[in-house]
């Protein structure tokens, strides 16, 4: 029976990997012909295949994200050298740098460290409980993977599991529970690298419209927009609450009871990393002040190098003196994300030469919706929903080109629609498979159910898309400056 079914997967994947191919054929023959325009078909069929793929994850994520190094040049898109070129780009090494500091973090448990300090501080009360995983997770999520992060948090939520009692304590499960998912990914959004789509933004803005999106420019819109939609998640999963039947007993569990005391080591990261973030914040002005160039990717590297220099402290003086991280630790780095970085700014480079991304933005135009406001809605409900069914970083890929280009069309900002585009494709809250946070707590919890996740996350979407909305139509009306 088992090697049935073994047989049976491997059968099932190799369909899913040949379908790729055959259906952006037929997608990209029947799209060339309808629109009379036989040079699209090269393009077309690349990116469907890849759509395909990542959608389906007939094969990795990151592998999907190298056919453009394949067909490209074979299909006479890009040359190999231009193709090559957008795996090197300078947000790729802004995320790298990122990766590496929080790959420190990690390594000394500096966040497990800074979770139990907030919950220490917002105490042991069921709702300050809740409120104080959602902060840490938050706050956790805008330096580290929300992967990461939830997988950190979730085994502190269920040791508090029994101490939880009461009617009402299963219900309270289900919502802390949602609330790490959550959190993990609204935290994501608040910096450009808390979540890859926001550093895809970033490096189309700059391939497409020239603008540079510093990092304290990006925080100046995610954090506010963060902030807001925790605030609101907080009070959803706060409705209803029936304090009567439930009680906490922690009988001063370690988490609750004396202060967080941080190792030499730990002092080490936090002052790398703080270091790290006043290059970022400040960068524009200290590049100005020493005539130097100094961006977000060098100031990133520089932190990162910062990991390999400094000493390790240990307690043996005879101890063989190491660095605070060693090239032996990035087995863990997350490298699959670096190649799709890459993929998609190749993509979103065939997308551009070859004239796709202008008969796309006609036909969006050629709708007759040019309110610019209703647009902007349009292309955000759109990207909420979507990223349900597939993973931000693609979406990001194949809609923030077109919507940039719509806006210049229409003569508005070029980030008009991008910004919340960006921002929604992010808000993955209501199905399981949607975002990993969510698969992590469903899969760990035989209460949760789908339905759970759902109700609550189709509310949280109609907040999230509320909130982004008045953001970007402030900043936009109020702060053009911010984007500029």
């Amino acid at each position: 029976m088992a090697v049935r079914s073994h047989s049976l997967h491997l059968t099932m994947t190799f369909i899913k990997i040949l379908l790729g191919p055959i259906i952006a054929w037929i997608v990209a023959y029947l799209t060339s012909q309808v629109l009379h325009h036989p040079e699209l078909f090269p393009i077309t069929f690349s990116t469907v295949w890849m759509l395909i793929w990542w959608i389906s994850q007939a094969v990795p994520m990151p592998v999907t994200a190298l056919l453009p190094l394949i067909l490209f040049p074979g299909l006479d898109i890009l040359d190999l050298k231009t193709t090559a070129a957008a795996y090197g780009h300078e947000v790729v090494f802004l995320f790298l740098g990122g990766f590496l500091l929080a790959l420190g973090l990690e390594k000394y448990h500096v966040h497990t460290a800074t979770a139990k300090w907030i919950l220490h501080k917002t105490g042991n009360q069921p709702k300050r409980l809740l409120l104080g995983f959602s902060l840490a997770t938050a706050l956790l999520s805008m330096w580290i993977s929300n992967t990461a992060t939830t997988m950190m948090m979730l085994p502190m939520a269920i040791s508090v599991f029994p101490f939880i009692r009461g009617s009402w304590a299963p219900q309270f499960r289900k919502r802390l529970l949602l609330a790490l998912a959550y959190s993990s990914s609204i935290g994501g959004v608040a910096t450009l690298i808390g979540t890859p789509p926001n550093s895809v933004l970033r490096g189309m803005s700059e391939q497409f419209t020239g603008i540079s999106l510093g990092f304290f420019s990006w925080m100046a819109i995610g954090v506010p927009f963060a902030a807001m939609l925790l605030i609101l998640m907080y009070i959803l999963l706060s409705q209803k609450w029936d304090a009567k039947n439930i009680e906490v007993d922690f009988s001063e569990q370690d988490i609750f009871g004396q202060p967080i005391n941080l190792n030499s080591n730990q002092k080490r990261l936090i002052g790398i990393f703080v270091f790290t973030i006043t290059g970022w914040m400040f960068g524009p002005w200290i590049s100005r002040w020493l005539n130097l160039p100094v961006s977000d990717a060098s100031v990133a590297l520089v932190g990162a190098l910062l990991l390999f220099v400094v000493p390790e402290h240990h307690p043996n003086p005879s101890h063989k003196k190491k660095a605070l991280l060693e090239w032996s630790d990035t087995q863990n780095l997350a490298w699959g994300v670096i190649l799709l970085f890459g993929g998609g700014f190749a993509l979103a480079k065939g997308l551009e030469s070859s004239g796709m991304i202008q008969i796309l933005t006609n036909g969006l135009l050629s709708l007759g919706i040019s309110n610019p406001f209703v647009l902007m809605a349009l292309f955000s409900i759109s990207a909420l929903f979507l990223t349900e069914l597939m993973s931000n970083v693609a979406l990001v890929t194949l809609m923030v080109p077109v919507v940039i280009n719509a806006a210049q069309t229409l003569g508005l900002h070029p980030l008009f629609f991008a910004i919340p585009v960006t921002l929604a494709s992010s808000m993955a809250f209501m199905f399981p498979m949607a975002t990993p946070p969510n698969a992590i707590v469903f899969s760990n919890s035989d209460s949760l159910s789908v339905r759970d996740m759902a109700s609550f996350g189709f509310i949280l979407n109609l907040l999230a898309l509320g909130v982004l909305l008045v953001i970007c139509l402030l900043v936009f009306q109020i702060f053009p400056d911010l984007v500029s």
